[in-house]
């Protein structure tokens, strides 16, 4: 059985490699300088659908096609493109933090890289 320290010890490591891989991702975008495609969950698919809250707190089925990194006020942010809002069409940009970490993360790993 862990002790507790161990236990603290083991989350602490967790929360350190999740901020470096965030990190990671958002010099990646920066240095990069462009939007970059969000893969489906198949390679013939394009973006990711997840759901988030709405203005009205409903749920609300959206579905990522793109990220980049954006300058505002000396302080960049990641954006991610949404192309389809309850399966209609849309064309708009959204701060990523609008969406939980979770999620955030998905979209992260469906990035498609230049290499």
């Amino acid at each position: 059985m862990k002790t507790k320290k161990e236990l603290q010890e083991m989350s602490a490591a967790i929360g350190k490699a999740v901020r470096a891989y965030h990190n990671a991702i958002f010099d990646n975008l920066k240095e990069g300088g462009k939007e970059y495609a969000v893969q489906g969950d198949n390679d013939d698919e394009v973006g990711q659908r997840i759901d988030i809250h709405g203005r009205n707190d409903d749920l609300v089925n959206i579905l990522v096609d793109k990220v980049r990194y954006t300058p505002n006020d000396g302080i960049g942010v990641i954006e991610i493109h949404i192309a389809e809002e309850d399966y209609e069409e849309k064309d708009y940009w959204m701060h990523i933090n609008y969406i939980g970490s979770d999620d955030m993360d998905y979209i992260y790993d469906y990035i498609v890289w230049d290499d």
